[in-house]
């Protein structure tokens, strides 16, 4: 078990506990958000190693979140994060609607994966484990 920070961020309450729950197994500290504005929060004011995060939730959907999150790395106007976590993407979209391609390439230096529901929770624990730095 590695001392990591990991968020998730999942607008569905018992996806986002199962998640919680299976990665805490793996990782000592994993934090939950319900959508993209409780993350971003977080994200400003904690500092993850990984977010595994769904696409679709309201308020903010986690596109507009890494929308944010490249604009709070790379612009230098509002430049307020240095490392900014590596992010897991998941999402209920059919491939055929939302390529993988197309969501990688939206953030390439942010998002390290594209995942489906249903989810294989030890493949994903196992990529998270991947993202973390190296000790």
């Amino acid at each position: 078990m590695r001392d990591a920070n990991v968020l998730v961020v999942e607008d569905d309450e018992t996806i986002r506990q199962l998640l919680i729950e299976s990665l805490r197994h793996h990782y000592l500290s994993v934090d939950g958000a319900r959508d993209g504005v409780e993350a971003l929060h977080r994200i400003i004011t904690n500092h993850y190693a990984v977010m595994v995060l769904d696409l679709m939730m309201p308020k903010m959907s986690g596109v507009d979140l890494l929308d944010s999150l490249d604009a709070l790395t790379s612009d230098p106007s509002v430049k307020a994060i240095e490392n900014p976590p590596a992010v897991l993407v998941i999402t209920g979209m059919d491939c055929s609607a939302l390529p993988d391609d197309v969501i990688a390439r939206r953030c390439p230096r942010i998002v390290h994966g594209v995942f489906r529901k249903p989810l294989d929770i030890d493949y994903l624990a196992a990529c998270v484990e991947k993202c973390l730095p190296q000790a």
